[in-house]
């Protein structure tokens, strides 16, 4: 009766929990249009036992690596047809006597296989982070105090690299995957040789190491600490030489003790801007050593949540703490603030997001699939493409300021317009979101 009603319209928008394939609500903040207009869930893996500390899709987007406290790594394979999404319809090969009711469900069979094409037992400890190299070798870093090597090809791991305490920290070499870096909690970073499967240099930073990575040219490596040191070494030569060191805090207020990095990214392709997630919640963008964005909104005041970039650089996603994922344009970044209905605030300060409910527990992974992103952020100067959107933000037409309408509310229309069309034309389209945290469970929002 009427309760049904009532019930039904509660149930319009998935909740964690809920079924597959329904629409997901997409919350706006600060900001003038939406984004992620039609957000859905497909697909729900019960992957892990306990939670989630890391979750990585490979170089070339075919597979995704999870794992954390159940100490197994497993790997799923991303199916052929959902890279191609809504490949062709009338793919009954297999199962050709299956009904057309089962055609509809064959469709939306999901992003990942349900079954995982490798699992990985070794590690004693909590697995703390994954890192993959272009020719499909997989690193896995543990509270076991080691690290481990394998191939997509294997079963079995090929290596084994031992350290003196926790390690936080790894990435392969992004042009000589022979080597990778590796952070602990003894406080140092050592470069290692997988051929010979010694440190070749190391350095001690006398803080915590709670994230490492490479520039994308692998001449510089950056090291994050517990206490929100950021410290940037050049690696040429195979040798740590210390370039900087930057504090990652506020300069007044209560976060003005700087808190432990929790993340540390490149934007694809671009080696000036560095990604850079820490425990006062806040995600900050530098231009080479210059603070030149943050970006806030979500919940991460103890976790190990990293933030990370869509494949071509255009939106920066996290987790939260309250189980939500947040979702940032960093386009508006790069585009002079000539509109501020446009960017919001100012340049510095990003708090226009998205943000959706991906579970009722702490989201550590947020994470883009590969290659669906097509605004590039190209050029050495590492800004948008002036897209005729960027151009009607930075000169808005005011030939076309209608009677009664203020100039604001014209600008307003046009950064809306223009927004909305960049948008359309681009990113959030075909967009694929694969969360994990707390609870266990691999979920794929499209």
């Amino acid at each position: 009766g009427e309760g049904g009603g009532g019930v039904h319209q509660e149930e319009e928008f998935w909740q964690p929990g809920g079924k597959v394939g329904k629409q997901v609500k997409v919350n706006v903040h600060k900001k003038i249009y939406k984004e992620f207009t039609d957000l859905r869930i497909v697909q729900e893996l019960g992957a892990h036992k306990g939670a989630v500390w890391s979750m990585k899709f490979s170089v070339d987007g075919a597979y995704l690596a999870s794992a954390g406290q159940d100490e197994i790594i497993r790997i799923w394979q991303v199916r052929e047809d959902a890279k191609s999404a809504g490949g062709s319809e009338g793919s009954g090969g297999a199962g050709s006597s299956s009904s057309s009711k089962d055609a509809g469900s064959e469709k939306r069979r999901g992003f990942f296989q349900e079954k995982p094409y490798r699992i990985y037992g070794g590690h004693k400890a909590d697995i703390l982070d994954l890192c993959w190299s272009k020719t499909q070798f997989l690193l896995s870093s543990s509270m076991d105090k080691t690290v481990r090597l394998w191939h997509i090809s294997m079963n079995e791991c090929l290596r084994v690299f031992s350290h003196t305490d926790f390690v936080t920290s790894i990435q392969f070499h992004p042009i000589d995957d022979k080597y990778f870096l590796s952070g602990s909690l003894d406080e140092k970073v050592r470069l290692w040789s997988i051929p010979e499967q010694t440190v070749v240099d190391w350095v001690n930073i006398h803080e915590m190491v709670t994230a490492v990575c490479f520039s994308p040219d692998g001449k510089k490596a950056v090291i994050g600490s517990y206490k929100g040191k950021c410290r940037f070494y050049s690696v040429e030569g195979n040798q740590f030489e210390y370039i900087t060191q930057m504090d990652v805090k506020n300069t007044r207020g209560k976060n003005s003790r700087g808190k432990k990095i929790t993340g540390l990214q490149y934007m694809p392709g671009v080696d000036r801007f560095l990604l850079v997630t820490s425990n006062d919640s806040r995600i900050r963008m530098y231009d080479g050593f210059t603070l030149c964005c943050k970006y806030k909104g979500h919940r991460n005041a103890n976790s190990q949540i990293a933030s990370g970039f869509s494949p071509g650089g255009g939106f920066v996603a996290c987790g939260s703490e309250d189980g939500s994922v947040c979702i940032w344009s960093t386009i508006n970044t790069f585009i002079p603030s000539v509109n501020p209905f446009y960017t919001g605030y100012r340049s510095d300060k990003n708090a226009s997001f998205e943000s959706f409910l991906a579970s009722d527990d702490i989201v550590t992974s947020a994470v883009f699939a590969p290659h669906h992103d097509n605004v590039t952020i190209s050029g050495n100067l590492g800004i948008a493409p002036p897209t005729k959107a960027a151009e009607a933000l930075v000169k808005p037409s005011l030939k076309r300021l209608g009677l009664g309408k203020t100039k604001a509310d014209q600008e307003r229309e046009d950064a809306q317009r223009a927004g909305e069309t960049a948008m359309r034309a681009a990113a959030a389209v075909g967009q694929t979101i694969v969360t994990s945290g707390f609870s266990g469970e691999i979920r794929v929002f499209e």
